[in-house]
């Protein structure tokens, strides 16, 4: 059944470049494999194999292009709005525009979009992140996930105070308590009330990584204030290996909500 409807999207999919029509199906066939554990039909779950494909392609073919940087620098993108702006932080997260690399939320330069990586890696389809799939995120999975960045950040901040008659009289006092504003603020950002549910993740997703990399940030400034050698300090690495643990939690926290959603619209199909 699953193999059939497999075909039957392959051949609506003809018309795309070999690259996107072979990444779509990937990430198809992962989720049919998915359907086939649980018993369920795909005809009914993603609707007719024809109408499937001809949706896909049109996701695929004509993606929203990102918001435009407001200005360009020596050709580097230069942004302003911030992360203030829904239409600039929707950058972070855009499984539709398949450019994985778009211009910074604020600041020059670039930087990733999460919603491509996921479908790259095969977490999602493109057409995954609906309007209809993130009503179906349940409150209480929205409020875990906004919870996230304001429990990483209490420990480092509560952490950080407990320590703090105990640091050297060399330790950047001054600095450590940026550091840890780095992922405070961002944690009660995240918590300011908003309606849509893509937007609640999407704060919590961003302020989870800026809690993670303040984390790392905080560590490494309290341990280089602490070593006796200097020239034997390894701890300037910890930001770089902090980096993808970020990203990792970004991922986490946008995708598992969306895909205990997904499971819950399939179920309702059997």
């Amino acid at each position: 059944m699953t193999s059939n409807y497999l075909e039957a999207v392959r051949a609506g999919l003809m018309s795309l470049k070999p690259a996107d029509r072979e990444r779509a199906l990937e990430a198809l066939a992962a989720q049919l494999a998915e359907l086939g554990e649980a018993n369920l039909d795909p005809a009914v779950a993603l609707g007719d194999a024809g109408d499937y494909a001809a949706q896909l392609s049109a996701a695929l073919t004509d993606p929203p292009q990102p918001a435009d940087p407001q200005w360009r620098v020596l050709g580097l993108p230069v942004e302003t709005r911030g992360p203030g702006s829904a239409e600039v932080r929707t950058r972070a997260w855009d499984p539709l525009n398949p450019r994985i690399i778009v211009p910074r939320i604020f600041g020059l330069g670039w930087r990733l979009n999460y919603g491509a990586l996921a479908v790259r890696l095969g977490l999602l389809r493109p057409d995954d992140a609906s309007p209809e799939v993130f009503e179906a995120i349940s409150e209480v999975e929205l409020r875990v996930a906004q919870a996230v960045p304001a429990v990483i950040a209490g420990i480092t901040s509560i952490t950080l105070a407990a320590s703090w008659r105990k640091l050297p009289r060399k330790a950047p006092k001054a600095t450590l308590i940026l550091q840890a504003a780095l992922g405070a603020i961002p944690a009660a950002w995240a918590q300011l009330p908003q309606e849509h549910p893509e937007d609640r993740l999407i704060r919590a997703a961003l302020s989870s990584s800026m809690a993670v990399l303040s984390v790392a940030a905080v560590a490494t400034t309290v341990a280089q204030a602490q070593t006796k050698n200097p020239q034997q300090d390894r701890w300037e690495l910890l930001p770089l290996a902090a980096v993808p643990v970020a990203g990792a939690a970004t991922l986490a926290t946008l995708v598992v909500p969306i895909r205990r959603a997904l499971s819950r619209i399939w179920s309702k199909h059997v």
